[in-house]
Parts: structure tokens; sequence; C-alpha cells
């Protein structure tokens, strides 16, 4: 299936975790050219020679999304670089510190919403403008099952995922006009590093990983955690002009945890 991918120019936040990798190499395959944001530059680093591909495909910006400032900036310099941004995917994601909600600390609820919420908020307002610029474009944010249920000790990251959902159904109905749809993926829990520290989170040392996954996956109807590849596919597929008629909508990766 041809997505008329080739030669869009998209730009992917947090671009340097399992997630992040998977959705940059997904959409190069089919022949975007990919702006990945990191707040790390040995992160870039690490990851863009990997691809063995010329600047003009794909490169590297260091962006801290908490500040719109450097957002802003990244967002003018990539359309630079670029000749413009055609989609977006907002995936810069933060767990934050396990916490029951008596035991809440600003800090720690700051911490996450700056980076879940403003992060992607600030990418999102600072990329529609060049976006409009064009006759189509998309924006597929990064949310989670936390975006539709509650977890324990998770109230922090659930609360920022459920706001996600309420920012992008909102843009929708903005931006769908003018011809950018707007979604986000909502997968639960995925094979990553990320998912490693939840675990550690929530269970300390007192689950092996091996329990703590048998625990997070014994709820899909397939006993597993989801794949990234799994998850850069549809983000990639929702990004295309193949779903431009899906609009305000979260799709939801979690092995049929909500049905039951």
């Amino acid at each position: 299936m041809d997505l008329g991918l080739k030669d869009k120019v998209v730009v992917v936040t947090g671009s340097t975790g399992g997630i992040g990798n998977a959705i940059v190499e997904a959409f190069l395959r089919e022949g975007a050219r990919v702006a990945c944001t990191s707040t790390r530059q040995e992160k870039l680093d690490n990851f863009l020679p990997k691809l063995d591909l010329p600047e003009d495909r794909v490169k590297g910006y260091v962006v801290d999304v908490r500040k719109e400032d450097e957002v802003e900036a990244a967002m003018k310099k990539i359309a630079e670089d670029f000749g413009g941004i055609d989609i977006l995917v907002p995936n810069a994601g933060y767990n934050g510190d396990a916490a029951f909600v008596k035991d809440a600390t600003d800090e720690n609820w700051r911490n996450v919403f700056d980076i879940n919420v403003f992060g992607v908020l600030y990418a999102m307002k600072h990329a529609i403008p060049y976006i409009l610029k064009n006759d189509w474009g998309s924006i597929v944010a990064i949310g989670s099952e936390g975006s539709y249920v509650g977890s324990p000790a998770m109230s922090h990251y659930c609360a920022s995922k459920h706001a996600v959902m309420g920012l992008i159904m909102s843009a929708a109905t903005e931006v769908g006009p003018e011809g950018i749809h707007c979604n986000f993926v909502a997968p639960s829990a995925v094979d990553t590093d990320m998912m490693r520290r939840i675990e550690k989170n929530i269970f300390g040392d007192t689950k092996t990983p091996e329990e703590a996954e048998r625990f997070f996956a014994d709820d899909t109807l397939d006993k597993r955690y989801a794949k990234v590849d799994e998850v850069a596919d549809l983000t990639v597929y929702l990004a295309s002009k193949n779903a431009a008629h899906i609009m305000g909508y979260g799709v939801r990766i979690d092995g049929g945890k909500h049905i039951q």
C-alpha cells in the first residue's frame, strides 16, 4: 500500500526512545524526510548514524519540549532546513515517580505535565502554522491507555494523557476544516525501557521483571506487551492521507484489554 508519504517532512519529538526510534524508521521506509528531536545530543549521536542516511533525509535537533522558546525556534529551523513541515508526531513522554494521590507533590505532577501536556501543546502550536501552508497535513500524538483509564500510583501520568486526548480532539475541530487531521495512538504496555521503569516504579523489588510483565500483560487477549513496530506502523498510517477522514480519534493498541 502506497501511503503517499514520499518526501513529506515529518517532525518526531522524543525520537530517541524505543517508540520514537521505531516511528522515525517507519516514516523513513515510506520515503518521508524526518526531523528528529531529543533533549540530548548524545542520544541523537547514538541513533542517527545507525540510519546511514544523508541530512536531507533525516536530521537531529536538540530541543527541550518543556521550553516554548526552544520548540518555536526548532520548528522554524526545521522548516528552513527541510522547506516546510507536513506532519507532526508529538511523542516525547515521561511517566514520573509512582505516587498515590494522597502523596502527590507539585514537583512530580509539574514534571509530568511539562513534558506530556505542554510539550505536546508547544509542538502543535508552533508546527501548525507551517503545516497550514500546505494543502494537507496531519498530527498524530502518542497517548496511552492512560488516556482512557486510571492506574494506582499513576494519577499524574493518566491525567496528563487524558489531557492529550482533549487537546487532540479540540485541535481537530479547529484545523480539520483547514486540511489537517489530528489523531492519537493509545498503546497499553509497550516493550520498551520506559515500561521497565514503570514496572520498577510500581513494584520496586517485590516482583522480578518477568513477574511484572506477566502482571501487565495478563489482561490482554494475547498475553503480551505491544511491540514498538506495531505502534509505529499505526502512527504512520494515521499520519498518511489514506487516513484523512479519521479525525479527533484515539486508536487503542491494547491487545483487547478494553473489551473485557
